[in-house]
């Protein structure tokens, strides 16, 4: 113990590594639970639909949205969504929001508690993980 600073100073490169790695640890983990939504896997997002008739609204683009979707989801645009030109039907029923890869959509997010908007969850990995999963998508 008594060499401990000696030890980090001839391996200072090692040291910064370790120091780096959990910074970016840490800020992950402030980020995503800063994101407010609950992430879901794709098995939960199914439970979550037929047990709950959670519905999944998708924030990708219009041209992605059109190429493939998930079934019976309903395309938002983002930036219309966020400047509060589009209200949620049926507030009271969970919402599962979907990406092209799991990116945070926190203004989404702050607008959906804002229209008090019950469970929301986003889906892990996006629309990506959906296609992993080898699940149905429809255009």
């Amino acid at each position: 113990m008594e060499n401990l600073g000696e030890f980090i100073i001839n391996h200072w490169l090692l040291w910064s590594i370790l120091v780096g790695f959990i910074a970016l640890l840490l800020g992950s983990m402030i980020s995503s639970s800063m994101n407010g939504a609950k992430q879901v896997s794709v098995a939960q997002a199914v439970q979550l639909v037929n047990q709950q008739k959670a519905r999944f609204i998708d924030f990708r683009d219009k041209a992605s949205f059109e190429k493939e979707h998930i079934a019976d989801a309903i395309h938002y645009s983002h930036s219309a969504f966020v400047a509060g030109e589009i209200k949620i039907d049926e507030p009271q029923k969970p919402v599962i929001l979907v990406t092209a890869t799991g990116q945070s959509l926190q203004p989404i997010y702050k607008q959906l508690q804002q229209q008090e908007v019950g469970d929301i969850y986003q889906l892990k990995g996006g629309i990506n993980a959906w296609r992993d999963a080898r699940l149905p998508l429809f255009n």
